[in-house]
């Protein structure tokens, strides 16, 4: 089977003057966390997606799969996590709990990267024929500075060898549940997302590139650029 996990239950402490967490919030009438869904839900090889919530509002989600016609069928709701990671593990055994087979992928993805792309997730789908996990990013095109302290630079890396990550991120489930297994509790805040545990087991991560629609809205500048690329017929 194939899954796509997807980490929506934040609380979006970065929004100003929220009054509710960012997934819920509507762009161009439409909340964050059903754009989101509905381009996974168009998908064909996806078989279900597993969302991880902010349990305080669960009514919520369920008030808005039923207001935009969400398939209930194929979205299994879990609690969110202390943590982005910890929210990864809880979706990723909610799909395990619902696999039906050995070696199911899933593909997780941020809910606030409202417009990625189909493409993408069939890009990432296809290369794990090639590769264990894979991730998509893009190059970085600005200067990268290196400082210690904050206040000075230590060093000015190669741009040419850096990516700036955006996700998807795809992974065998039984995979990723047995890394974690063998992670002491006290380092799981070192993890924020994949990659980093797959490279201490000594895995390639595959790099799928991304674009630059493809943004995580954090804040209010984020959500009016949002507004702009659908009023401008940049996205859909």
């Amino acid at each position: 089977m194939i899954f796509a996990g997807i980490l929506a239950g934040g609380t979006g402490s970065r929004m100003e003057n929220a009054v509710q967490p960012k997934q819920f919030i509507e762009v161009s009438g439409v909340p964050i966390l059903i754009r989101t869904l509905r381009t996974f839900l168009s998908v064909d090889a996806i078989d279900k997606i597993v969302m991880s919530m902010n349990t305080d509002w669960e009514y919520k989600y369920h008030e808005l799969f039923d207001a935009f016609g969400i398939d209930r069928e194929k979205v299994i709701l879990v609690p969110g996590g202390d943590s982005r990671f910890t929210s990864m593990i809880n979706v990723v055994k909610g799909a395990k709990a619902a696999d039906d087979g050995n070696d199911s992928l899933i593909i997780t993805h941020d809910c606030a990267r409202l417009f990625v792309s189909k493409e993408i997730i069939e890009e990432n789908i296809a290369a794990m024929k090639e590769f264990s996990v894979v991730t998509t990013s893009l190059p970085v095109i600005d200067t990268v500075l290196s400082s210690d302290d904050g206040r000075c630079t230590t060093s000015v890396p190669d741009r040419s060898k850096l990516f700036n990550d955006q996700g998807p991120q795809t992974f065998y489930i039984d995979t990723f549940l047995d890394y974690v297994s063998q992670l002491p509790e006290e380092r799981l805040p070192e993890f924020i997302e994949a990659g980093k545990l797959y490279l201490e087991h000594g895995e390639k991560i595959g790099i799928i590139k991304g674009n630059r629609y493809n943004f995580k809205v954090t804040n209010d500048f984020d959500l009016k650029y949002a507004e702009f690329l659908l009023r401008e017929g940049y996205v859909k």
